[in-house]
């Protein structure tokens, strides 16, 4: 066992995991990680990622850790009778062995009888959950039928945008996106739709995406592409929306990010408390990721549930921007990082429902 993997181990026990498996495959190849972080408001969901890792296992472990916590944190925080999961698989480029390979995790989600919910995530698609659907019941992200399903990007994409408005009228008292310069890193299926929208609203969007021409067609509506993170890191901006992978702000980016807000699609974005505090302590204004990107867990939780009335969802997207207002307006007026307002609520509800099922003590 390597230091990292061990490292990794380690963490999941810190974190409280209450089951992590690792899954091979032999005649489809597969590697993954399937890591269910809490049951305890509900089976745990969270969506099946699938990209290159480019130290292999451990970084792929250190991700479902990661990702599956933040999961719990953003059902809890939505008020959603759901805990958090995820599963990453370590893709090796083989295409022709992709749909094998997703009919191989069908069966081991099935075989959890419940306990974890898949949907999709980076690297996986709608047609993905429809093929996973033939193999187990688990699933939600799927195509669009009898008013349920379907792509859940455009409403993560929706409670960023207005969690970005929200943080504007916390500090301006104005929510509004005219004339406001915001940087988006990442333009996939949530950041492309997220800067299409700002230009819409009238701002002026400076971003970058790692794929080359990922995003031209976004160049014809007014967005301002650059050829590097870099190129926009020294920019002078409103917003700042991290919107591809985590772990992209570190100390020393949180050092020299010239923003007022950074609020973003992506999970994780910061790399530790320590780049929270960093940000705060230069008037930066940190929306937790959990609560800012909540809209595809909505979408998919109504799906879960058979919901097809499409006035719930919008009631519960138009709540999530309350809700984020509210945080950001406690933690100014506590004086506190908005991380740890909103982790402490999440906490709340997820131990008020451990002694209500146990009668036992808090965390």
């Amino acid at each position: 066992m390597t230091a990292a993997l061990g490292d990794a181990l380690l963490r999941s026990l810190a974190w409280e995991h209450e089951r992590v498996e690792f899954v091979h495959d032999h005649a489809s190849r597969l590697s993954a990680v399937i890591a269910i972080h809490s049951t305890v408001l509900g089976p745990a969901l969270g969506g099946l990622r699938m990209r290159y890792y480019e130290h292999g296992l451990a970084e792929a472990l250190d991700d479902a850790l990661r990702l599956s916590r933040a999961m719990t944190l953003k059902a809890a925080a939505a008020g959603l009778d759901l805990g958090g999961g995820k599963v990453v698989v370590l893709d090796d480029g083989l295409a022709a062995l992709r749909p094998a390979r997703l009919v191989a995790l069908a069966r081991e989600i099935e075989r959890l009888g419940g306990a974890y919910i898949t949907a999709e995530d980076i690297g996986t698609t709608t047609a993905d959950m429809d093929l996973i659907g033939e193999h187990t019941t688990h699933v939600v992200g799927r195509g669009e039928r009898h008013g349920l399903g379907g792509d859940p990007s455009p409403d993560t994409a929706r409670t960023v945008l207005g969690a970005m408005r929200a943080a504007l009228s916390v500090l301006d008292g104005d929510q509004h996106l005219s004339g406001r310069t915001v940087g988006v890193v990442g333009l996939g299926k949530v950041g492309g739709r997220l800067a299409s929208w700002l230009v819409e609203a009238g701002a002026h969007v400076i971003a970058f995406d790692a794929m080359p021409g990922a995003a031209e067609a976004l160049r014809s509506q007014g967005v301002e592409l650059v050829d590097s993170v870099d190129e926009i890191l020294v920019r002078k901006l409103d917003v700042f929306a991290p919107c591809a992978t985590g772990g992209m702000i570190d100390e020393r980016i949180g050092e020299t990010l010239r923003c007022r807000v950074v609020c973003g699609a992506a999970n994780n974005p910061l790399t530790g408390e320590a780049a929270a505090t960093v940000l705060a302590r230069r008037g930066i204004l940190y929306v937790p990721d959990f609560l800012a990107n909540c809209g595809g867990l909505l979408h998919v939780d109504s799906e879960r549930r058979g919901i097809a009335d499409k006035r719930h969802l919008e009631r519960a997207l138009t709540q999530a921007y309350n809700r984020t207002r509210d945080v950001l307006l406690e933690a100014r007026a506590d004086g506190r990082l908005p991380s740890a307002v909103a982790e402490e609520h999440a906490w709340a509800r997820i131990d008020q429902a451990r002694v209500n099922a146990v009668g036992g003590k808090v965390r």
